[in-house]
């Protein structure tokens, strides 16, 4: 609320309107819950290298040349699972 309808309502001796009741939500819908399963960070640094060592594993698995090629899967992995951790929230 602006300075200058503060000032008229209290002119008219009304009493100021709060931040909390007129208008609508900064944020979006109130029924969204804040967080989520994998809303902390010690969660998704988990989830992260769980992605990663199951790529290599599954690289391994699959018959790649080295492990070095395995850790590159690994990486290209992490680096989805990171992206899709980054534009969830």
């Amino acid at each position: 609320m602006s300075r200058r309808s503060r000032r008229r309502r209290e002119e008219a001796g009304r009493e100021p309107v709060t931040q909390g009741e007129a208008g609508p939500p900064a944020d979006g819908p109130s029924d969204r819950k804040p967080g989520g399963p994998l809303s902390s960070l010690g969660v998704q640094i988990v989830v992260l290298a769980a992605v990663f060592t199951l790529a290599v594993l599954v690289a391994e698995l699959f018959g790649a040349a080295n492990l070095g090629v395995a850790f590159g899967v690994g990486q290209i992995a992490f680096a989805l699972a990171l992206v899709y951790l980054l534009l969830r929230h």
